[in-house]
């Protein structure tokens, strides 16, 4: 054991040296963290814009009265010629179409509503849901309404506007810190994407060192090839936990962030530095040169990164590349820091996450540890 350890802070010695291994490992993760998190903290702000295109009568005053009563939304009239460009320029989030003849309509079983959105967003979704609430409203008024008379079906929406908001209890289990602990989130994604160039990058570092020679001296020293090979892939995981545990630091200075109960937090964060090594280890052992190993590894990097959430949720976009999404390691590991970090604990998601990531570090293992030359 004392050999593999010499070994590993021998290697992990030389990663930090290079100010580009510094640089890459802690300045970018902790610069993207702080940008990114302070659009997120800053955006909380100001209320998303709706608009509503509404037919100028008494039934299209009551439903505007109806929708507006949700104050999470900044809610404007506007035509629908209007309501397009402002939607096209981003400068609403959606606009909401009331039909002319809401009875009718009903009567000939099409929309009530009509929703106009350039694209899905979290805010978007949470908007969906709640026109569709509005129009079961509208469905239900109609219904108790046997004689579709308009003038009964104003006095119904009528009441409905009028009502007080209904108070609502809500149990929170992340009791602070909610945009500290989407900082966090963000800080985690990217600390996964940082952390598998570095090591993938120290990982190669093999290639050059079988060039110069090291390599060789090494195995000709008196150690076997899995003393050198496990000393190698525990500076690795050391650097990994290095890295991880500087961007929770930073991030718990500037934001706060608070991440969940560590007796789960740790295991699975090592878990996660593991799979990365994995990675790093099959990515050094099916190149020939550095040089390969940088370019295939920066596409399937950012690649697989962009598929697994990292760079935005996977809840926003279409449900075909959720599947695909699952494909990828990042995913799982997202989704198990989430549920960690947020303090929701869901344990068949957490069990799931933590399954597959198993599986992961199996396969870039047997890969790895098959394919290395120790020639």
């Amino acid at each position: 054991m004392r050999k593999i350890t010499s070994i590993a802070m021998l290697h992990l010695k030389t990663l930090f040296v290079t100010p580009s291994a510094i640089v890459l490992m802690f300045v970018m993760p902790v610069m993207f963290s702080i940008i990114f998190g302070g659009i997120g903290s800053g955006s909380s702000q100001s209320k998303p814009v709706v608009l509503m295109v509404a037919p100028k009568d008494e039934t299209g005053e009551n439903v505007k009265k109806l929708l507006s009563s949700n104050s999470q939304y900044s809610w404007r009239q506007s035509d629908e010629k209007q309501a397009r460009e402002l939607i096209e320029n981003q400068e609403a989030l959606a606009a909401v179409l009331i039909e002319d003849s809401i009875v009718e309509n009903h009567q000939k079983s099409k929309p009530l509503l009509q929703v106009i959105v350039q694209r899905k967003t979290q805010e978007y979704l949470a908007l969906s849901s709640y026109v569709e609430g509005v129009g079961r409203t509208l469905d239900q008024a109609l219904k108790l309404n046997p004689g579709q008379d308009a003038n009964m079906f104003n006095a119904i929406l009528e009441q409905i506007a009028k009502r007080e908001t209904m108070d609502v209890k809500r149990e929170v289990i992340q009791k602070k810190g909610t945009n500290a602990g989407s900082v966090g989130m963000l800080a985690i994604g990217f600390t996964i994407m940082f952390m598998m160039f570095g090591i993938s990058g120290a990982a190669s570092a093999i290639l050059d060192e079988k060039t110069g020679g090291t390599w060789q001296r090494l195995l000709t020293s008196p150690i076997t090839k899995a003393q050198v090979m496990f000393g190698y892939l525990l500076s690795y995981f050391l650097m990994g936990v290095i890295q991880l545990s500087v961007l929770m630091v930073v991030m718990k200075l500037i934001y706060g962030s608070t991440w969940g109960k560590l007796v789960y937090f740790i295991p699975f964060a090592v878990l996660v530095i593991i799979t990365i090594v994995g990675f790093g280890l099959m990515m050094a052992s099916i190149v020939k040169t550095r040089q390969q190993s940088g370019a295939l590894s920066s596409v399937l990097i950012v690649s697989t990164c962009m598929l697994g959430g990292v760079y935005w949720p996977l809840e926003i976009v279409p449900e075909f590349m959720q599947y695909i999404g699952k494909a990828v390691p990042q995913s799982w590991m997202i989704t198990g820091f989430r549920e960690i970090v947020s303090g929701s604990l869901y344990m068949p998601a957490i069990l799931n996450s933590t399954l597959v990531l198993l599986m992961f570090s199996l396969l870039f293992f047997t890969i790895g540890l098959k394919k290395i030359k120790y020639n």
